[in-house]
């Protein structure tokens, strides 16, 4: 499979009908962040690709996709059907890649480094969910099979996974939606009240009408995948997306 740069939308319809024994998550670590331009998608990958091949000695790049920052996949390692079966197994985890398919996230998400927010969170977290919903997937981190931090400190696994189960569940066509006007001003910890029950109902929270620290991070995590600033306060525009 030649690199082609693709969105999630289009990447679900390549692993339609395929099905995996595991979903194997990955952070580059090098190159991060800082290192993409917007319009280098390709370069990068053929770094990683170079590197692969020639210090590593396999025989490709060892991911099947690379997942950018702008929340965009770089094809790599082949995954479609063909005559040719061996080709289909990343380099990922040592005793877990028969079976598996490999996304490599570009950034260093240590804590204090790079952050998995925005688009590529939402990109990820879309394609996880397909995965494990579609193509019977288990999500495995590199760290759970080896002694590294991949992919990255600052990713908790527990939070991540309940964005991956409950993702889309705010769409359901067959859920009336309810409109509800801006109350004026800013719904933050320590609030109280109906609002504050609202947010919480939206977010998942317990909904006890009181906006303390847990329901602060559950507000982050849901502006965080639906791209907007992750701060815990529910102003203007995070009413506006939820109500």
């Amino acid at each position: 499979m030649s690199d082609k740069v693709i969105t999630v939308d289009e990447l679900l319809k390549l692993l339609k009908g395929r099905k995996y024994k595991y979903s194997q998550v990955h952070h580059t670590y090098q190159p991060d962040h800082a290192d993409f331009d917007g319009k280098n998608h390709l370069s990068l990958q053929q770094g990683m690709r170079n590197y692969h091949m020639n210090d590593r000695g396999w025989y490709d790049i060892g991911q099947h996709v690379t997942l950018m920052p702008d929340g965009l996949f770089v094809t790599g390692r082949d995954f479609e059907d063909d005559k040719i079966d061996f080709d289909d197994t990343p380099a990922g985890i040592a005793g877990y890649n028969t079976g598996a398919f490999m996304v490599e996230m570009l950034g260093n998400f240590d804590k204090g480094k790079d952050r998995l927010t925005g688009k590529q969170l939402d990109s990820m977290v879309k394609l996880q969910h397909y995965l494990v919903s579609e193509c019977g997937a288990k999500v495995m981190f590199h760290r759970e099979h080896a002694p590294k931090t991949c992919p990255g400190t600052g990713i908790d696994k527990d939070e991540f996974m309940k964005l991956v189960n409950n993702y889309g569940k705010d769409d359901k066509k067959d859920e009336p939606k309810k409109s509800y006007p801006y109350p004026g001003k800013l719904i933050r910890e320590g609030a109280r009240g109906s609002n504050a029950a609202l947010v919480q109902n939206k977010v998942g929270a317990k909904s006890d009408g009181i906006f303390g620290p847990k329901t602060k991070i559950k507000v982050k995590e849901w502006q965080t995948v639906h791209g907007l600033v992750p701060d815990g306060i529910v102003g203007p525009k995070t009413w506006k997306k939820m109500f």
